[in-house]
């Protein structure tokens, strides 16, 4: 049977959030110890991370989450259109020349020459065909994918294929499947028994997110917060700054009253598809940073959930352990939360006051399709 054709599924005109996949040839040679080598290439998992996060400051795409693991990678990525069709032709070139940017000999990325970003910025067809790619999640998964594939077979004198085949998808329709998808890639670490809790699951989206929690709450200054775990705009005003670790990331959490007021006036309202996987109709200017040289696409977030109420979520269902041996937190593991001196009673309030704090969406998810995005989220 032919396999289906990418551009049935992925669609670089529209914005998407699409699981992503794909898994290394030469099982162990990924990173990780080699078992027949014994040769310890734990330090690839790196490569993959920063290539990543280079790719996240160029594309039109927003990473919502990622796991590195030893012979496969899960991204979470949300393609943005809008955002691209705002970019000058000087921009468009610019990006795209720096998709696969020179060195200098001691390793500093060199800048396109005006000659260059002008001979592409001259021809304006090429212009609109690369502005479309930049917005492309399957051209991402090329720059991502090869840069990774030439480089390992440069350091193993190998030859040919790297990985195992073209990388794997899943479009994701409605912001519960977003949601459980994330969980599921945060914690492929602990099912795979390469880590016992989050703080342990080293190259996760997750594990760069509590990593800025932990700095913010050992560091007083004047960007200090009280986290919580319900919603809110200070909370998501802080994840929106440019943190260390996880500041090319897509914010987690959504804000509300931004996405009110942004709605207002435009005199829009969310609706079919669009809004199931967006959650909004926000355009980029929201938080934006558009510029060139910012670190992701633009700071819209992810789900309407808090980060703190997103990690300890993720800490609860880590420690349920599933039939058939997978990896579980371990129950003397201290939670989350306690590590983190969080009282969760705005979540148990939320419960209580569950009927005045949440209403039905307008967006009704077909019932076919619901049942197709939980096969989805549980698909490996």
């Amino acid at each position: 049977m032919a396999r289906k054709a990418r551009k049935e599924s992925l669609d670089p005109t529209l914005s998407q959030v699409v699981h992503v996949w794909n898994r290394c040839i030469r099982a162990m040679s990924l990173c990780g110890v080699d078992p027949i080598t014994k040769l310890d290439r734990e330090y690839r998992r790196q490569w993959s991370r920063n290539r990543l996060e280079h790719l996240a400051s160029i594309f039109a795409v927003e990473v919502l989450t990622f796991a590195v693991m030893h012979n496969h990678t899960h991204q979470v990525l949300r393609s943005r259109p809008d955002i691209a069709r705002k970019w000058s032709p000087e921009t468009v070139a610019w990006r795209s020349l720096m998709v696969t940017p020179r060195f200098d000999r001691r390793g500093r990325m060199i800048e396109p020459t005006a000659k260059q970003i002008e001979a592409i910025t001259s021809k304006p067809k090429l212009v609109e065909k690369l502005r479309l790619k930049l917005s492309d999640i399957s051209y991402w998964m090329q720059s991502y994918s090869q840069y990774i594939a030439v480089r390992s077979n440069r350091e193993d004198h190998q030859v040919g294929h790297f990985w195992e085949s073209r990388f794997k998808a899943h479009v994701l329709l409605d912001a519960d499947s977003v949601l459980r998808c994330m969980m599921y890639v945060d914690l492929n670490p602990i099912r795979a028994g390469m880590a016992d809790s989050i703080e342990e699951s080293d190259y996760t989206g997750a594990k760069e997110r509590l990593d800025d929690l932990r700095i913010h709450l050992a560091t007083l200054g004047e960007n200090q917060i009280t986290l919580q775990l319900q919603s809110g705009s200070e909370s998501a005003q802080w994840e929106r700054l440019d943190h260390a670790c996880s500041g090319w990331l897509s914010p987690m959490e959504i804000d509300p009253h931004e996405i009110e007021s942004a709605q207002e006036s435009a005199g829009q309202e969310p609706a079919g598809h669009e809004a199931a996987v967006l959650n909004s109709t926000v355009d980029e200017a929201i938080n934006s940073q558009s510029s060139k040289r910012a670190r992701r696409a633009s700071c819209r977030g992810a789900i309407r959930m808090s980060l703190v109420k997103y990690l300890w979520l993720l800490d609860l269902v880590g420690r349920q352990q599933k039939t058939g041996g997978s990896g579980f937190i371990p129950a003397e593991a201290t939670p989350l939360l306690q590590q983190l001196n969080i009282e969760p009673t705005g979540f148990y309030e939320s419960i209580c006051l569950f009927g005045r704090c949440f209403k039905a969406s307008k967006f009704i998810q077909p019932k076919e399709n619901c049942e197709n995005n939980h096969r989805v989220c549980c698909a490996t």
